[in-house]
Protein backbone atom coordinates (compact mmCIF):
# COMPACT_ATOMS: atom_id res chain seq x y z
CA UNK A 1 0.00 0.00 0.00
CA UNK A 2 2.25 2.26 0.86
CA UNK A 3 3.81 1.87 -2.93
CA UNK A 4 0.66 3.01 -3.93
CA UNK A 5 0.66 6.36 -2.08
CA UNK A 6 4.21 6.85 -3.16
CA UNK A 7 3.33 6.62 -6.93
CA UNK A 8 -0.21 8.69 -6.28
CA UNK A 9 2.58 11.70 -5.15
CA UNK A 10 4.34 10.96 -7.93
CA UNK A 11 2.19 11.02 -10.19
CA UNK A 12 0.50 14.31 -8.68
CA UNK A 13 4.00 16.27 -8.46
CA UNK A 14 3.84 15.73 -12.27
CA UNK A 15 0.90 17.19 -12.59
CA UNK A 16 2.52 20.65 -10.69
CA UNK A 17 3.52 23.20 -12.86
CA UNK A 18 7.22 23.76 -12.74
CA UNK A 19 9.04 26.96 -11.76
CA UNK A 20 9.71 27.45 -15.37
CA UNK A 21 5.88 26.61 -16.81
CA UNK A 22 5.46 29.21 -13.82
CA UNK A 23 7.30 31.85 -15.07
CA UNK A 24 6.18 31.13 -18.70
CA UNK A 25 2.49 31.16 -18.15
CA UNK A 26 3.21 34.69 -15.98
CA UNK A 27 4.98 36.04 -19.23
CA UNK A 28 2.33 34.91 -21.58
CA UNK A 29 -0.25 37.01 -19.11
CA UNK A 30 1.84 39.88 -18.46
CA UNK A 31 -0.51 42.58 -21.04
CA UNK A 32 -3.49 41.12 -18.65
CA UNK A 33 -1.90 40.91 -15.11
CA UNK A 34 -0.01 44.64 -15.74
CA UNK A 35 -3.39 45.83 -17.41
CA UNK A 36 -5.14 44.75 -13.98
CA UNK A 37 -2.51 45.77 -11.96
CA UNK A 38 -2.60 49.45 -13.82
CA UNK A 39 -6.65 49.59 -12.47
CA UNK A 40 -5.11 49.89 -8.96
CA UNK A 41 -1.98 52.00 -9.36
CA UNK A 42 -3.09 54.26 -12.27
CA UNK A 43 0.47 54.23 -13.25
CA UNK A 44 2.33 51.88 -16.29
CA UNK A 45 5.37 51.83 -14.96
CA UNK A 46 4.65 51.09 -11.32
CA UNK A 47 2.57 47.99 -12.56
CA UNK A 48 4.91 46.73 -14.49
CA UNK A 49 7.13 46.76 -11.76
CA UNK A 50 4.41 45.42 -9.58
CA UNK A 51 4.80 42.41 -12.28
CA UNK A 52 8.41 41.93 -11.92
CA UNK A 53 7.96 41.84 -8.14
CA UNK A 54 5.73 39.00 -8.62
CA UNK A 55 7.87 37.34 -11.19
CA UNK A 56 10.67 37.18 -8.92
CA UNK A 57 8.46 35.77 -5.93
CA UNK A 58 7.62 32.63 -7.91
CA UNK A 59 11.17 31.94 -8.79
CA UNK A 60 12.23 32.77 -5.57
CA UNK A 61 9.22 30.41 -4.00
CA UNK A 62 9.34 27.02 -3.16
CA UNK A 63 5.05 26.84 -3.46
CA UNK A 64 4.19 25.05 -6.63
CA UNK A 65 1.19 25.04 -8.55
CA UNK A 66 -1.49 22.09 -9.52
CA UNK A 67 -2.74 24.19 -12.55
CA UNK A 68 -2.26 27.46 -14.74
CA UNK A 69 -5.36 28.42 -13.41
CA UNK A 70 -4.39 28.19 -9.84
CA UNK A 71 -1.35 30.31 -10.23
CA UNK A 72 -2.76 32.95 -12.34
CA UNK A 73 -5.65 33.44 -8.94
CA UNK A 74 -2.52 33.20 -7.06
CA UNK A 75 -0.91 36.11 -8.90
CA UNK A 76 -3.85 38.63 -9.47
CA UNK A 77 -4.40 38.29 -5.35
CA UNK A 78 -0.60 38.84 -4.82
CA UNK A 79 -0.51 41.59 -7.49
CA UNK A 80 -3.66 43.70 -6.07
CA UNK A 81 -2.25 43.05 -2.75
CA UNK A 82 1.38 44.19 -3.83
CA UNK A 83 -0.21 47.07 -5.61
CA UNK A 84 -2.13 47.94 -2.58
CA UNK A 85 0.56 48.05 -0.21
CA UNK A 86 3.16 49.80 -2.78
CA UNK A 87 0.43 52.65 -2.78
CA UNK A 88 0.06 52.71 1.06
CA UNK A 89 3.70 53.08 1.56
CA UNK A 90 4.09 56.08 -1.40
CA UNK A 91 1.50 58.20 -0.34
CA UNK A 92 0.31 56.59 3.26
CA UNK A 93 -2.89 55.54 1.99
CA UNK A 94 -4.16 53.52 -0.46
CA UNK A 95 -5.86 55.69 -3.46
CA UNK A 96 -7.73 54.04 -6.90
CA UNK A 97 -10.62 52.14 -6.47
CA UNK A 98 -12.45 51.03 -3.63
CA UNK A 99 -11.33 47.63 -2.15
CA UNK A 100 -15.30 46.63 -3.00
CA UNK A 101 -14.46 47.50 -6.66
CA UNK A 102 -11.43 45.32 -6.54
CA UNK A 103 -13.26 42.76 -5.13
CA UNK A 104 -15.69 42.71 -7.96
CA UNK A 105 -12.56 43.04 -10.47
CA UNK A 106 -11.26 40.29 -9.18
CA UNK A 107 -14.05 38.12 -9.34
CA UNK A 108 -14.92 38.71 -12.71
CA UNK A 109 -11.13 39.08 -14.07
CA UNK A 110 -11.75 35.39 -16.12
CA UNK A 111 -9.48 32.52 -14.87
CA UNK A 112 -8.64 30.94 -17.95
CA UNK A 113 -8.15 33.21 -21.64
CA UNK A 114 -10.47 31.94 -24.10
CA UNK A 115 -9.29 32.42 -27.68
CA UNK A 116 -11.17 35.85 -28.26
CA UNK A 117 -9.46 37.96 -25.70
CA UNK A 118 -6.17 36.45 -26.83
CA UNK A 119 -7.51 37.37 -30.39
CA UNK A 120 -8.78 40.65 -29.45
CA UNK A 121 -5.00 41.25 -27.68
CA UNK A 122 -2.97 40.21 -30.63
CA UNK A 123 -5.08 42.14 -32.92
CA UNK A 124 -4.98 45.18 -30.71
CA UNK A 125 -0.55 44.71 -30.80
CA UNK A 126 -1.10 44.57 -34.39
CA UNK A 127 -3.02 47.71 -35.04
CA UNK A 128 -1.10 49.67 -32.43
CA UNK A 129 2.10 48.64 -34.69
CA UNK A 130 0.73 50.62 -37.29
CA UNK A 131 -0.13 53.54 -35.73
CA UNK A 132 2.43 56.45 -36.53
CA UNK A 133 5.07 57.06 -33.98
CA UNK A 134 3.15 60.65 -33.53
CA UNK A 135 -0.30 58.55 -32.55
CA UNK A 136 1.94 55.89 -30.20
CA UNK A 137 2.99 58.94 -28.14
CA UNK A 138 -0.26 60.07 -27.49
CA UNK A 139 -1.91 56.76 -26.36
CA UNK A 140 1.43 56.45 -24.37
CA UNK A 141 0.93 59.46 -22.53
CA UNK A 142 -2.89 59.35 -22.13
CA UNK A 143 -2.99 56.01 -21.35
CA UNK A 144 -0.23 54.40 -19.53
CA UNK A 145 1.38 57.21 -18.38
CA UNK A 146 -2.19 58.64 -17.38
CA UNK A 147 -2.07 62.31 -18.48
CA UNK A 148 -5.00 64.02 -18.74
CA UNK A 149 -5.57 65.10 -22.55
CA UNK A 150 -5.27 68.83 -21.41
CA UNK A 151 -1.66 67.56 -19.76
CA UNK A 152 -0.89 65.29 -22.95
CA UNK A 153 -1.67 68.40 -25.25
CA UNK A 154 0.06 70.79 -23.24
CA UNK A 155 4.01 67.79 -23.33
CA UNK A 156 3.25 68.03 -27.11
CA UNK A 157 2.79 71.55 -27.35
CA UNK A 158 -0.47 71.34 -28.84
CA UNK A 159 -4.06 72.67 -28.45
CA UNK A 160 -6.42 70.21 -26.22
CA UNK A 161 -9.05 70.34 -28.74
CA UNK A 162 -6.00 68.67 -31.49
CA UNK A 163 -5.23 66.13 -28.74
CA UNK A 164 -9.17 65.08 -28.24
CA UNK A 165 -9.51 65.19 -31.99
CA UNK A 166 -6.48 62.69 -32.53
CA UNK A 167 -7.27 60.31 -29.70
CA UNK A 168 -10.97 59.96 -31.44
CA UNK A 169 -9.29 59.11 -34.79
CA UNK A 170 -6.89 56.74 -33.59
CA UNK A 171 -9.76 55.10 -31.45
CA UNK A 172 -11.75 55.02 -34.80
CA UNK A 173 -8.74 53.74 -36.42
CA UNK A 174 -7.78 51.07 -34.08
CA UNK A 175 -11.64 49.81 -33.23
CA UNK A 176 -11.97 49.55 -37.48
CA UNK A 177 -8.63 47.48 -37.69
CA UNK A 178 -8.98 45.10 -35.20
CA UNK A 179 -12.49 44.31 -36.28
CA UNK A 180 -10.76 43.94 -39.90
CA UNK A 181 -7.82 41.72 -38.52
CA UNK A 182 -10.34 39.67 -36.27
CA UNK A 183 -12.59 39.15 -39.21
CA UNK A 184 -9.60 38.18 -41.31
CA UNK A 185 -8.72 35.90 -38.64
CA UNK A 186 -11.62 34.29 -37.97
CA UNK A 187 -11.79 33.09 -41.65
CA UNK A 188 -8.64 31.34 -41.60
CA UNK A 189 -9.55 29.61 -38.10
CA UNK A 190 -6.73 31.65 -36.60
CA UNK A 191 -5.46 35.19 -34.67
Amino acid sequence: MPSTSIEARRKNDESMLTREEATAALLEERLSLTAFVNTIVRSFHLAEEIFQDVCLKVLASEEVFESRGNLLKWAKVTCRNRAIDVLRARKGRSEGLSDEALDALLAVWTDDDDGDQVGMRDALAHCLEGLTRNNRRILQLRYFEGYSGIDVARILGRKPATVYQALARIHNALEKCIQVRLATAGGRGQS
